[in-house]
Parts: structure tokens; sequence; C-alpha cells
């Protein structure tokens, strides 16, 4: 079978077959889903995404082809019919017997929902943009004038920067309703996204479909007795609705009871920015007690898990963010905010603890729980381990992807 999977982020031939293990950014998953199919089926496989070039790049191995199709320097998001088209002749040319589209974040789902390609095709969601574009999800509880303060001057004038990314995500928010309205099969796997699909498209087919872990995590265990005490670690601090200043408002609240008390910040966060020179700024307010790691690729990041005492994710949205499920996988205890997807990874109590959003003093209550308690600590990081184990098994996740391809190309036919 030949599937062509359209995604939002560019994967060489050799990080497909090495499924992603020095991957440093988001697209490590991916990786780890594409490498694991090619060394369990006999598939023909071609990845395209958008990029930065003139002319259609394409790299080929054995079974896998790679394109980068030509956008320039046109802005993400772009949905003019030029490049709609582009992705329509790739799959007149290629022939694909299934497109597999990893996201809603880009245009690729409106070639089927606009009727550009007839061929079976279904969609991976991974976060969702409506939900993301409301203000108070976008920014958090960030007053005006501290939205202000995201901003370089300069950046208003070449409409840059959060308030010109908060107008491009209600735009897309547009875009992606189109793309949910008109297709068809859905892959998910959180209560969260299986609810939005079918509130925009009753008629959607959704099914259940895992992801991958890269493999350094499943290498690596925690342990408190080898961990740094009171070190907290955290990813993602380049956007507002990441909630990195409700993180570092706790951390304040509990300097003077823990002296050596640590954030690390694992991540790229911009040196350009507004937004990047105002989170830096709150962060050197803590001093020594915030350190940045910067972007880590997967067996730094598990190292630095290892490290650790304790995992936050202090999101204002999200739906599974892969930085839980890999300090689960480590078997580490994780502090998350109640909100989009993470309740169908964490089980309050059992595999994590909860907090509400955008609450520091509560936050800060929750860490003192698992600095005061080793025995929870180390029983929410087992069980976290066991249940993320059988969540992220290849084989399983294998097993639920290729069972949708089966049951899309059954019904489309």
């Amino acid at each position: 079978m030949r599937v062509l999977h359209f995604m939002n982020i560019p994967l060489s031939i050799h990080q497909i077959k090495t499924e992603g293990s020095e991957i440093d950014h988001g697209g490590g998953w991916l990786a780890a889903l594409l490498g694991q199919m090619f060394k369990n089926t006999n598939f023909t496989f071609a990845c395209a995404t958008f990029g930065k070039t003139e002319n259609l790049q394409d790299t080929h191995d054995d079974r896998i082809q790679c394109f980068v199709i030509p956008r320039g320097w046109a802005r993400s998001g772009s949905t003019t019919a030029k490049y709609l088209h582009r992705c329509r002749d790739l799959v007149t040319e290629w022939k694909p017997d299934l497109l597999h589209i990893h996201g809603t974040e880009e245009a690729y789902g409106l070639l089927t929902a606009r009727g550009l390609v007839k061929c079976p095709t279904v969609i991976s969601l991974q976060g969702l943009i409506g939900p993301c574009s409301d203000w108070y999800r976008f920014f958090g509880n960030r007053s005006f004038f501290d939205i202000l303060r995201m901003h370089r001057m300069l950046e208003y004038a070449v409409m840059r920067g959060q308030l010109n990314m908060y107008l491009r995500f209600k735009k897309n928010a547009k875009r992606e309703r189109e793309i949910i309205s008109g297709n068809r099969f859905f892959i998910g796997r959180t209560a969260w996204d299986r609810a939005y699909i079918l509130a925009i498209n009753s008629a959607a087919k959704y099914f259940h479909g895992g992801e991958l872990l890269r493999e350094a995590f499943w290498q690596k265990r925690w342990d408190l007795a080898r961990g740094k005490r009171h070190r907290i670690i955290f990813t993602n601090a380049g956007h507002p609705r990441k909630g990195t200043e409700v993180l570092l408002d706790a951390v304040k609240l509990l300097r003077s009871h823990y002296p050596d008390l640590q954030v690390a910040i694992a991540g790229g966060i911009s040196h350009r920015s507004g937004y990047g020179k105002y989170i830096r700024c709150r962060i050197s307010e803590l001093g020594n007690t915030a350190i940045e790691l910067g972007q880590l690729n997967a067996q730094q990041m598990a190292t630095e898990l290892c490290n650790s005492h304790v995992f936050v994710s202090p999101s204002y949205i999200d739906n599974s963010p892969n930085a839980v499920c890999e300090a689960q996988m480590i078997g580490m205890p994780v502090l998350a905010t109640y909100t989009g997807g993470v309740p169908s990874l964490i089980a309050e109590g059992l595999t994590g603890l909860f907090f509400p959003t955008g609450d520091a003093p509560m936050l800060a209550a929750r860490l003192r729980e698992i600095f005061e308690n080793d025995a929870l600590a180390m029983k929410l990081g087992s069980q976290a381990h066991e249940a993320a184990s059988q969540r992220h098994d290849p084989g399983l996740v294998v097993k639920e992807i290729l069972a949708v391809y089966e049951e899309v190309l059954s019904k489309a036919a």
C-alpha cells in the first residue's frame, strides 16, 4: 500500500529510520510512528510538508520518499489556491492509496474538504486551533498591560508578535472548522478532541489512535534517590498559553521554604521576539533559582527528567502534550492543569496531580505535597510509567493505525 503523509514539520529519511531519536523538536513522535510502520509493514511511504523553498524538493530511499512543497517565505497558514494546487498535483503524481494528514493547523485538510482530491483520507488530530484561539486561553490571565509588554515596538510595525499571532490563530480557526466539517475520518486520543470533532461534525467517524514516544524515554527510569531534590522541570516556555508565569509565581511562593529550589526550563525561548524578552525578564527575577536548558534531543531531555524531582505542565489549554507523556514514561511524578485532553492522560492521585489553570498558590501547594511525601511521589511515578507503557506500546499503536487504515479504505470504497 502507498500512503502519503502530509505533516507540519519536515522529516528526513534518516530521522524516520532512527525513529526520531536525534530530533529536538515536536516531530519526534511522528518520526517514531513512521519508523515503526516502516519496520513492521511493507508499505511505501511519502512525507510532504510546506517549506521555505522555491522548488519542490524530493529525497528518496528504499520505500520512503520525502517532499518539501515550495511556499517561499509566505507565512505558515497560507491557504491560497496556489499552495493547495501544488499539494493536489503531488497527490495526482504520486498516486497514493491513502492520505494521512497529521494535524489541522495547516491547510492540507482543505484538499478533501474542497474536493480537490478524491483519495481516501484520514486526519490525525494534534492540537486544536479553535479552543487555543480563545483570548483567555491564548494569553492566560495576563493583563492587557502585560500583553503590550510582550511586544517590541518594531513587532507592531511589521505585524509580528503575540497580538498578530492571536489574529492569525482566529483566522486559522475558521479554516480548521472548514477542515473538520468537510472531512469524514479522524484519529484522536482524548475525550476532549473527540468532543470537539463531533460538536462540529456530528457525522464524522472518530477512531482512537495512540502515539509513539522516542526510544530514549523507554530506556531511562526516574529514581528519587538519584535525582536532585526540589528541582522542577518544565518545557515549552515560548508562548503565554503554556502558563510559564504561573509556574514562576508558584516558585516565588516556595523559595523561602526550600533554599535549594530550582526550576529548569527546557525548550527554546526566542532571543529576538518581544515575548522572549518579556518571559526572560520574568525568569531573571528568580536569579539562580531558574535555569534555561535550551533545545534538547530525546536523550538529553530524558536525562534532565531523571535529574529532577517533579514535572509540571501549567498550560491553559492542551490536548495530549507529549512532554507530559514523556515524563510519565520516565516514571516521575507529574503535576498538570485540568484542561483540554490532559484528563485523558492523568488519573488524579494515581498517575499525577491536578491544579486549576492559572492558580499559582494551588500549584505551590501541590508541589509541597510532592516535596514532603516521598512515598506519594514514587507511587505517582511508578503508576504513571505503567499507564504510559500501555498507552504508548509500539505494537498496540501500530495495530490501531493499521486498523484505521483498513476501515477507512473499506468505508471509502
